[in-house]
Order: structure tokens, then sequence, then C-alpha cells
């Protein structure tokens, strides 16, 4: 039975000397063996090298408070032994006692869980082992993990939140911890794996870990620590609000942090948070009681432990956040005022309001963005006190005067353990007197395995105001068939066989992760089935036409979450490009070596009849399982008709006949029998079998089409599901976009014409390199043969009604990439991409068809750097207000 073992109020267990030893079985199951405390404790592995582990059980111990037995409350976390049928200790005969963990081996792989690993070493005098019993998970946890932060090297062990029973206490630490206390803690030392959470057995710092206090659930602690220390360090470090005096009388007081840092030797300091910590505000200009702290994201779990441990210091606070979500929260926590945050322009205007224009400190828990926002309510003055801005995960590009931006120097907490022990016994006397409304927890079950699962949910931004929390206990599933668990890395990219066309089972889950949000922008790329790449360039590229070629692009392609591909429609050689793959059948043999992609093939009016184009692509729908399109071309190159003994029509009839083609192609694959007579095409009672599939969402297969000129719009508004632009200002944009969607409301079909944009993609580690590749590209450009392409072009525009063909703006510089890719801006850098695709798509682009001058490399290259960035932006919101995004990068395509 369990026993006090003191009057401290704080949860504690005592090693069971009878742990995993001789318990009679009554069953013939087999029980795998119990890790006992003796096995930790008893020197049986050489001191302090593999200092005893857990595998499936979390040990036999028993729960000492004060007053109460693990019987009493349901929630104690009190470890039972698992019976064995074996007479003795298994675990102590391990020559290496083992432990289960995570292990990330790269970038944007899920973990793999491995097990029979080493516990890890304890080395430094003030260290302690804590067995694990829940995980708390941080956005921290999956952002590393998938752009690469935080990682010092592969395989790597990640995650910040433990909660667990100290098995090894320090060999000459401060006192306040011994074997057996219950406690919980931050890792914010990330380059040291042994402190890593994903584990069964985690090394921490003994000032690093608060103690639990009876009424604490374990799995709250597991929530807390990372978010109160980040809360903590930047209020009274950064910002320097002095807790000595508390403004609740029941409040413990807390220490002045920032009196007792810069009383430390700045030399054992680390370098990088110096200045921060010594020089970053000065006494005069810290907050007092009754000044205004404004909080952007007050949501967050870090949010509302700001909001908190500013109202014990006495300040008013300010909560921007999505008030439908968290607005009852934040006003049970004390915040004295709270905005919405969905009208930002409108947030800022009322925090000014509300604080009198006078606003000095402000926090932001979201990222740059909304950090450079918060930045505009700040008091700007070059002369007087300064403004004071905090920038949790990222801050303002553009410094203004008057206003000081901080960032966290979150490594005091575990490189001084003065600091540390001070902040630890502080939360502890929180806790103890109920002055902290803890964060609410959502459990998420399945152990260690069951994190991947977890950290999917908190990627997909459903998770708002909670902190996730996995038990790890002896309930932890192995790996099983149908686990989410991956254990190969992926995706990686791919590789043909023998004959130059792919083997089928490329891994498809983070194509299926990534693209898991059906608000999503989608990519497609341009299929470079013709000769000469994408550019009309001598440049050399890296970029083939063959179909072993393009075979191994497209599984690349979707393997990293593209989901469309568009083929090209040439009869002879245009703007240099030579030779051509014709795009029915190069679509076909692509579908036929994939899984997830949609291929559109491009169509010609005129050398194509609609019944040919259509039975053909009826037949490829079954095929493929659904996932063929068509792109209708209406023609632009005289000399490709004629030469084939095609009639050549004017703009205006080509348009009439491409409008007419279409709409054979709607009635023939949904109607029975389908008749049909107009001026280029006449069916009577034509039934097509089989027709293609109808799929969700989807009558028939997706109708595209491009176009510039008035007749192109007006075949959008009738009869067309997509429509392509061509890259063009932010102003042409908004009116192309505009003119269509009215011509279509005027047409009855008010929401049913969609729009994709061409982009030519130039990602670089900077910005100047990307600018450089542009001009080499434009610098090099075949003359001769761009030349060629404008006249073409420039005789085909001539003949529309308004003069405005599709490339009537183009310089010669826009005509080296042939669909003006180049004005789509997306070149620099993978953030400012990024960036920029939000803005697109809050124009309301649906899908981005993308171009690249090395296929061979760049393709794999934007699914890896930039699409995850554009998802996480879209988890956020971004993309989604017009008026945001214009704000924010509108400039970049404003006609100059």
């Amino acid at each position: 039975m369990p026993s006090t073992l003191s009057s401290s109020p704080f949860l504690s267990l005592r090693p069971d000397q009878e742990c995993g030893r001789a318990k009679e079985g009554t069953g013939t199951e087999t029980v795998l063996p119990t890790r006992s405390f003796a096995g930790l404790s008893n020197g049986s592995n050489g001191g302090h090298s593999h200092s005893g582990p857990n595998a499936h059980g979390n040990g036999s111990t028993n729960v000492h408070t004060t007053g109460s037995s693990s019987t009493d409350r349901p929630d104690s976390h009190a470890n039972t032994a698992t019976l064995s049928n074996r007479q003795e200790d298994e675990f102590l005969k391990l020559a290496s006692p083992q432990q289960d963990l995570l292990l990330l081996h790269g970038p944007r792989q899920k973990y793999s869980l491995e097990r029979a690993k080493a516990i890890p070493e304890l080395r430094g005098d003030n260290e302690i082992l804590v067995q694990v019993l829940a995980i708390g998970l941080n956005p921290v946890d999956w952002k590393g993990a998938d752009y690469g932060f935080s990682q010092p090297s592969y395989p790597w062990i990640n995650g910040r939140d433990f909660a667990g029973i100290v098995v090894k206490a320090a060999r000459k630490g401060l006192g306040r911890l011994q074997q057996g206390d219950v406690v919980f803690g931050p890792s914010t030392d990330y380059r040291d794996v042994r402190k890593a959470a994903y584990q069964e057995y985690v090394v921490t710092e003994e000032y690093n870990v608060a103690r639990i206090p009876q009424g604490v659930d374990v799995k709250e602690g597991a929530a807390l620590g990372v978010a109160f220390v980040a809360a903590a360090v930047s209020l009274g470090v950064s910002l320097g609000l002095d807790f000595s005096t508390s403004s609740r009388s029941a409040a413990p007081s807390g220490p002045d942090f920032l009196r007792l840092v810069q009383q430390l030797d700045p030399r054992e300091v680390p370098e990088d948070i110096r200045e921060e910590c010594f020089g970053g505000i000065s006494a005069a200009e810290r907050p007092q009681a009754g000044d205004w702290l404004a909080i952007w994201g007050a949501n967050s779990t870090t949010g509302q432990l700001v909001l908190q441990l500013a109202k014990l210091a006495g300040l008013k606070v300010a909560c921007v956040a999505d008030l439908a979500k968290g607005g009852q929260r934040l006003s049970e926590l004390g915040a004295d005022f709270m905005v919405d945050r969905c009208d930002t322009a409108r947030a800022i205007e009322i925090l000014r309001a509300v604080t009198g224009g006078k606003l000095r400190f402000a926090f932001d828990c979201t990222g740059g963005e909304t950090a450079a926002l918060l930045q505009q309510t700040l008091q700007q003055s070059g002369a007087g006190r300064k403004s004071h801005l905090l920038g949790l995960t990222g801050l303002p590009k553009e410094t203004v005067p008057g206003v000081v931006q901080h960032k966290v120097p979150i490594k005091l907490f575990h490189e001084s353990p003065v600091f540390g022990e001070a902040l630890m016994q502080w939360l502890e006397a929180l806790l103890v007197a109920q002055a902290l409304k803890l964060p609410e927890v959502e459990v998420a079950e399945g152990g260690l395995a069951g994190i991947n699962d977890a950290l999917d949910r908190l990627r997909s931004g459903t998770v708002s105001g909670k902190r996730i929390v996995v038990p790890v206990g002896k309930d932890t599933p192995p790996p099983s068939s149908n686990s989410s668990i991956i254990t190969s890395p992926l995706p990686s990219a791919a590789h043909s066989g023998s004959n130059g066309i792919l083997h089928p089972g490329v891994d498809m889950s983070y194509h299926d992760q990534i693209n898991s949000d059906p608000a999503r922008i989608k990519f497609a790329y341009w299929v470079p089935n013709v000769s000469g790449g994408l550019v009309i360039s001598k440049i050399p590229q890296n970029t083939h036409w063959d179909l072993a070629s393009n075979v191994r692009y497209a599984r690349t392609a979707e393997a990293f979450g593209f989901e469309y591909a568009l083929s090209q429609i040439r009869f002879m050689a245009g703007y240099g490009a030579e030779n051509q793959h014709e795009p029915v059948t190069f679509s076909q043999a692509l579908l036929m070596s994939t899984e997830r992609l949609k291929v559109i093939a491009a169509l010609l009016p005129g050398p194509w009849n609609p019944a040919v184009a259509a039975k053909q692509i009826a037949s490829i729908d079954h095929y493929s399982g659904g996932r063929i399109a068509v792109n209708v071309v209406s023609g632009w190159f005289k000399a490709e008709f004629t030469s084939i003994g095609q009639w050549w029509l004017e703009h205006a009839e080509r348009y009439r006949r491409s409008r007419e083609f279409i709409a054979c192609l709607k009635g023939i694959w949904t109607e029975e029998k389908f008749s049909f007579k107009g001026d280029f095409y006449q069916f009577h009672d034509y039934p097509l079998k089989p027709k293609p599939l109808v799929l969700e969402g989807r009558p028939h297969p997706e109708i595209f089409q491009g176009g510039n000129s008035e007749d192109a719009r007006e075949n959008a508004a009738h009869v067309s599901d997509f429509y392509f632009m061509n890259g063009n200002t932010l102003e042409g944009f908004q009116a192309q976009i505009r003119d269509v969607k009215d011509r279509a409301k005027a047409a009855g079909r008010e929401g049913q014409v969609r729009f994709a944009l061409n982009a030519f993609v130039i990602c670089r580690d900077t910005e100047a390199e990307a600018m450089r590749v542009l001009r080499e590209i434009q610098g090099k450009a075949d003359k001769d043969a761009v030349e060629g392409f404008r006249q073409q072009v420039q005789n085909a525009g001539a003949s529309t009604k308004d003069k405005n063909g599709m490339w009537a703006d183009s310089a010669f510089e826009d005509l080296v990439q042939y669909n003006d890719g180049f004005k789509t801006k997306l070149i620099g850098t993978k953030e400012q991409i990024a960036e920029r695709i939000c803005l697109i798509k809050a124009l309301g682009v649906e899908i981005l068809l993308t171009a690249f001058l090395h296929y061979d490399e760049e393709i794999e290259l934007f699914g890896r750097e930039v699409l995850p960035l554009v998802r996480e932006m879209e988890g956020r919101g971004r993309g989604t207000d017009e008026g945001l995004e214009v704000r924010l990068t509108g400039d970049v395509y404003r006609k100059k």
C-alpha cells in the first residue's frame, strides 16, 4: 500500500523493493519483463553509464503524497507492476539496458520508432535521469522537422516537453529533488540529444525541472514547461517586467529576473544572447504596473501564460486572437481588452485607440508577419522612452525609429543554474498556490507510436488554444502493418529501372499529408514533352524531353506534392522546340507510371475532332482512375495549321471553334445520346460508351483553357472549368479575374469558372543569386527563336478585336519564357516565393502551373523547400485575405 514520505505538497514515488521480482502468474500468456528501479540504482550497469531503462512499462512504483494514496485519485499516474511468469527480474540480465525512442532520419520525414536503444548517460553533477510518463507536443516539434532547423545532424531525437519520475538523482545537486519525485520540464538545450523528450528516458539538469504538486495532473505538467519558460524569460528579461511584487495577495512574488541576470558574469552568458540580457532594455524603460501590454496570438499556450504573468505583475493586457475560438478563455484568464484578429487593419486601429496611442510593450506569438502588424500599434518616437516588441517566432523585416525589437534569450534557462533554479522554484510556488490556470490538454493515445499522427494534427492547424499531450507507458503499441510510423526515409527522389521507366511503389504519404487541406492552392508543372526546355535560351538546362526522364519527373513531382502536370501540343518547331512528342499518348504514358498525379493533355481543335478526342480521353480516364484532364488550345502558330492542310482561321473564329469543341466534349461525355448542330461540328444521336468516370465534384474530365483576349475570356465564362492566365501585374491579375467572373455570372455560370496561373520558378538561397540566374537566362536568349516567336504571336494577336492577344504586353525579355512565366515573379528565396504564392492564392488562383530551368533537380527542390512553407502559411490563415496579402506583397506586382 502507498505510504506517506513527508508533508511535502508534491507528488513523489518510492521504489517498490519487489518491483520486477517473482510474482505468481496464473495465465499462460507471455508477459514482457518489468523494468525496475533496482536496475537503475543498484549499480548493475556500472555507475552512471546506461542508468537503467523501460521499454514497455513504467516500472512498479507507489505514489506518495500528503494524506492521499494513488487509489484515492484517478489521475495520480500510479504504475503497477506487470506480472511476469519468471522468478527473477529479466531486466537485470541485460548487458546494456534499453529503451524505445523516436528518431528523425531527415527533413520532412516521419519519425521512426526505434526499439532496444541505449539509455542516455548522466555526465554532469547536476544531471538527473527522468523516466517519461507524458510528452507535450509543441509547434516547433513539427516545424523543425519539416524545415530542417534545430536538428544539428541526422538521425536526431526531438521533443521539448515532458513529465515523469526522477529515477536517478543528481550526484551533487541543489537538494531540491530526490529519486521518486514526479517532475516536469522543458528541453531548451536542443543540441543535447540526451535531453530530447521523444524517448522513454530523458537526461535533464536538476534546475530545469519543477515538481508536480498534488491536484495537478501529470499530463498538465507535460503541457506547461516550454510555454512557461518562454513567457517568463520574455517578460522578465527581454521586456524587463519585475515579478518581485505581485498584484494579487494570494499569488507568490517572483524574482526580478532582469536584475538577477545582470548580476551574472557576462562571460558566463552565451555571446549570442549577451546583448539581449545586458543591453536590451534600460531601467528607465521597464514596464510599470498599469502599463499596457498587447499580445498577438493570445490563444496560444504561450500567449495565455504571458497574459497571466503580466496580470500578476500589474499590467493591463490587450489580446489579439481568434475570439470565436478562444475569447471566453482569454476573458477567464483576465484579459482587459480583446480584439479579433480576422480584420488586421481594424485590429491595429482599435489597439491604438484603446491604448491612447501610447502602447509601449507588445508580444507576438505568431510570426514575422503579425509582428510587423503589431509593431504598427506601438508608440514610435525618436525621442523619449522607446517601445519594445518581442517576437516569439519571428520579427518584422523592417525596423522603425523608437521601437526596440527583442528575441527570447531562452538559453539562459539551461546555461545558468542560478537563473533556472529561481525560475523553477517560482513556478512550483505558483502551482502550489494555484495562481496559474494551466493549459487545456487534449490527450493523444498511442504512446511514442502515436506522436506522428498527433503532429499531423498540429500541422493541419486544427488544434487551437490547447496542448496535445501523449502519455507514454506500458500501453504503447508496437508498430504493426497498418501503423502510421514510417520506418524508411521518404520521400526520396524517384529512380528509374533498367529500361528508364520507374518501378511502382513510391511512397505517397508525404503527398497525401501535405495536400490534406481542402482549401489549399494546388501545384502543377509543365511537362517538357518538347525539346529545348521551358525557356528559349542557350543557357544549359538539366531538362530532358524523352519519356524516361519525364516519367522520372512525374514520379518525383507527385511524391513531393504536385497534383497536376500539363503536356504541351506542337505539330512542328515553333520556338526552338525541334522535337515534339504527341501530348495525349504522352500523357497516358505518364499516367500509367504514376499513382496520384493528374495529367492535363493539350488538344488542338482542327487537327482533333471532338469525337476522337472525347473517346481517347474517356478511355484514358478509365485506365487512370479518373486522373486525365484536357487543355483546349485555340492556336497561334499559322504554319502549324497550314503545313498539315488545316484551315487557318482568324482569331475570333478560332475561339468560336474552340467553344463548340468544348461544348461537344461535355455533351458527348455527359449525355446518353449527343446531338449538336454548329458551324464547325455536327453530331446526331452519338452514344459514347464507355463514358468517363463520374467522380465526386467532377461530372467529366476537367477542361482547361487559356488566352488573354475578350474571345478567350468569353469562352472561359461560357464553357471552361479552369481559365489559365499568363504572368501579369497585380492590377492585370485583378482585372482579368474580375472580368471573367463577371462574364461567367452574366452567362449563368457564377462560381463555376476557376483560375490557374503560369509561373517560372527560380528558387535560390538568396534573391541576388536568383536574379543573377534570370539575367543569365535572358542574356543568353536564342534571339532568332525568340524573335520568330514574337512575330508569330503578334500576328495572331493583331487579329483580335481588342488587339489584346495572349502576349500583347510582353517585352522581348518576357518572351524568353513563352507564357510570361517571369512576370509571375516567383524568383527569389523560398520564403519570398511562398509569400508571393499566398498573394496569388488570395487573388483567386487555385492551381499554380510551374516551370523550372533544371527539372532534374528543381521539381524536388520546390517540393522540399517551398511547398511546405506555403502549407505552413496556409495553416495560419495566409492566402485567404486579399487585402492583407496585397499590403504585405502587392508592391512586388504593382504596375510600374
